[in-house]
Order: C-alpha cells, then structure tokens, then sequence
C-alpha cells in the first residue's frame, strides 16, 4: 500500500488527529491545512483525501488496491479535485472557482464522498474567496474542502471561521536532519535545511543544482549592502532574477539568526538556524539593534505579501536592501 505520509514521520500526530475525526464522527466540512512550505502538508492531504475515497479503506488509512485508490494514485479519479493558480506564484481567480463551483453541483461520480483541495489557499483573490465562502456556508455534507496554507492569517477571517484548523509543525533540527541523511544527503544535509527554512521536504528538493552556491552569493551580497560595499539598487537588480519566495525565506531566516544572536544566549545555548553561515552573521551581528532587526523581518514579511500580486519584483527587492543598507552599524564604512 501507497503510503504518502508514512515517509515523513512527524507528520503522524497530525494523522492521527485526522482519523479521531473520522471515529468520532466529526469530520468538519472545511479543513484548513497550516504549517511551513515543504513541511509535507501536501501529502498529508492526499493522504486524507485517499483514505476517505477508499472503498475499503483500514485503520491505517486507504487500501491503495481498490479502484478508488487506482484511479486516485493515477490522478483520475473523479471526486478528486484539485484547485491551484493556473501558473505558479499566481493567484487563483475567481473563474476558477466559479468552475469549481458548477461541478459540485453534480453529484458525487464514484462514490459517496467528494473531497476538494485548494493549494494554496491563500492564493485565492478576493472574489474568488467570497465565491467559495458562499459554498462553505451552505455545505454539501458529501463534500469535504480541505485548504492548504503557509500563511493562514492572509485568508478572509468569513472564510477562516468556517474550517478546523490543523497546524503541521516543522519537525525538531535533529529530526529533520535525520530524517534527511536517511535520504542519503550527509553533509549537506545541515546546509539544505538552512536553505529550506528548516522544512525538511523542501530541503530533500534542494538537493543537487546550485542553490547552495547561489544563496551563499546572495548572502555575501547582504553583507556587502550592511557594509557599504555595494549598490543595493544593482543587487536588487539581481535579486529579482531569483524566485521571490525562496529569496524571502532565506531572507527571513539570516535576519531571525541575527536576533538570536543579538538577544544574548550564551554560546553553549545558541543554535542558529543558518549554522554553515554563523561567522558571517556574527560579524554582521555586531552593533544592530534588535528593534530595527524586528523591523527589518516585517520588511520581509511584507515582500512576500506583495511578491503575490502584481507587485514589480525589483522594487520589492530595491525596498528590502535599501532599509537594509540604513542599519549599518557604528563604526561601518560610509
């Protein structure tokens, strides 16, 4: 039997959670799906999904033999729908749900149940969530939506109130990194989950390309805008070559290093996240203030925000850096 969550062992509590709906006789009509990119809530879903659309399914999930699973696993199955930006990094309009929409007014095809998925959730523009607000209100029992998201607190509050809401954690560093030399990655392992923003799933995709080389010169670039050394309008220019949510996460995750840094810990307690650039961030540490750091990750926060819109990438980045070149600390060149 295919089993999609089985591969990631800190997803089970989460599993677990979802099957004493079932028992319980509880399952919600709306299920959001929350947690970090690359976490694995995708096969968390499937997972769910499959097990409800199984025509025998156990208690450890889905049969994977019968012809609701074979149709699943083909991605054929009928009362299997997914819903996602017609390209990637889009939002999802409100034609598409509307789409959406006229087909569940058929029955279900195969089966009793139907099971809807939205990825990314918060994608969806305005319309399109008052649109599938609609549906929610007044919920075909047959039909269960599940909404996956990274950033949850970007849905409309209607939409939010009318779905359980399951947080999937980033498992523990030690875990992830485990889990992540079980893959045969080794070394690199502690640096790809740097890259990944701690998200193990992510991390694996990572593997292999030159992303490690790319992100220590975007980092090395960073440091220069800190110093004085460079133009930060010219490394807008090639920040926004990059994939603007990639460049935010890692973004994101050197500032959170510098707070760490910033707030005190001994050496024998501090454990930084980006721990193959530690030397750098220590360097850089010196003199900031932590209320312009908290500044700056809200400066990041809100590129990635924008980077969803129509937003001109460069001037996001030429934003970012531009700020970031202001916190130059005492004693820097000018």
């Amino acid at each position: 039997m295919s089993d999609p969550v089985g591969r990631y062992p800190w997803l089970e509590p989460a599993r677990r959670r979802l099957a004493a709906y079932l028992a319980a006789g509880r399952l919600p009509q709306g299920l959001l799906i929350s947690g970090a990119a690359g976490v694995g809530k995708g096969a968390l879903a499937d997972d769910f999904a499959r097990r409800l659309l199984c025509a025998s399914p156990s208690a450890e999930g889905a049969c994977g033999t019968c012809p609701a699973c074979r149709l699943a696993a083909a991605g054929n199955h009928p009362d299997y729908l997914r819903i996602e930006p017609e390209e990637a990094g889009k939002r999802i309009t409100v034609d598409l749900v509307r789409r959406l929409i006229d087909r569940l007014s058929l029955k279900p095809q195969y089966g009793a149940s139907r099971v809807v998925v939205i990825r990314p959730a918060h994608a969806m523009n305005t319309a399109a969530a008052n649109s599938l607000l609609k549906t929610l209100e007044e919920p075909d029992p047959q039909t269960l939506f599940i909404l996956i998201s990274e950033r949850p607190t970007q849905l409309p509050a209607t939409v939010l109130s009318r779905c359980q809401r399951l947080d999937v954690r980033l498992p523990a560093r030690e875990e992830a990194l485990r889990w992540l030399r079980g893959q045969g990655l080794g070394e690199e392992a502690e640096a790809l989950l740097a890259m990944a923003g701690g998200a193990p799933v992510r991390a694996a995709e990572l593997h292999g390309g030159d992303l490690a080389q790319r992100r220590r010169k975007l980092f090395d670039d960073w440091l220069a805008v800190l110093r004085d050394e460079t133009d930060p309008l010219a490394v807008a220019e090639q920040w926004a070559k990059e994939d603007g949510e990639t460049v935010t996460t890692w973004l994101r995750g050197w500032i959170a290093d510098l707070i760490r840094i910033g707030s005190g810990e001994t050496p024998a307690a501090l454990r930084l996240a980006n721990a193959d650039l530690e030397q750098g961030l220590r360097k850089a540490a010196a003199g900031l203030d932590l209320r312009t750091l908290f500044a700056r990750l809200d400066d990041v926060d809100a590129a990635r925000r924008n980077l969803e819109g129509q937003a001109n990438r460069q001037l996001i980045m030429e934003d970012i850096l531009i700020n970031w070149s202001r916190l130059r600390p005492r004693g820097a060149r000018h």
